[in-house]
């Protein structure tokens, strides 16, 4: 499935840019996602569902951090790309994201870093190339 988004070019006129819709399953204790090789500059359009009987968060982090238990969520936070919260059993959320130039070449990490979900396997690593 593909979303458009719109945005302004210049005095009024709009340009479509498509959105290439990712599905990410998060279950106790896995993430799966549908698509694990990311290019720059396309928007990607992420439909996370929590299948399992706990909250999850979803989090796009840089790259791979390992455990990093002990450190603030706050710091957690700083530190990724995008993030969803609280995404309760049964729900479902959404985020739109785009990865910058910068990141081609680039190991980033899908993870949940609720206490003890990280190391219990809720983490994917993804690829970002040209």
């Amino acid at each position: 499935m593909v979303r458009f988004n719109f945005c302004k070019v210049n005095e009024g006129a709009l340009a479509v840019r498509e959105a290439t819709q990712v599905q990410v399953n998060e279950n106790d204790f896995k993430i799966d996602s549908s698509v694990t090789s990311f290019t720059p500059g396309i928007t990607y359009h992420f439909v996370i569902k929590n299948t399992g009987k706990t909250a999850h968060e979803f989090m796009i982090m840089p790259r791979s951090e390992g455990s990093m238990s002990g450190m603030a969520m706050g710091d957690m936070d700083k530190m990724a790309l995008a993030s969803v919260d609280g995404i309760n059993p049964g729900e479902t959320k959404t985020l739109d994201y785009t990865f910058p130039s910068s990141a081609t070449g680039s190991s980033p990490e899908f993870a949940c870093y609720l206490a003890g979900h990280y190391e219990a396997g809720m983490k994917q690593g993804v690829s970002v190339k040209a």
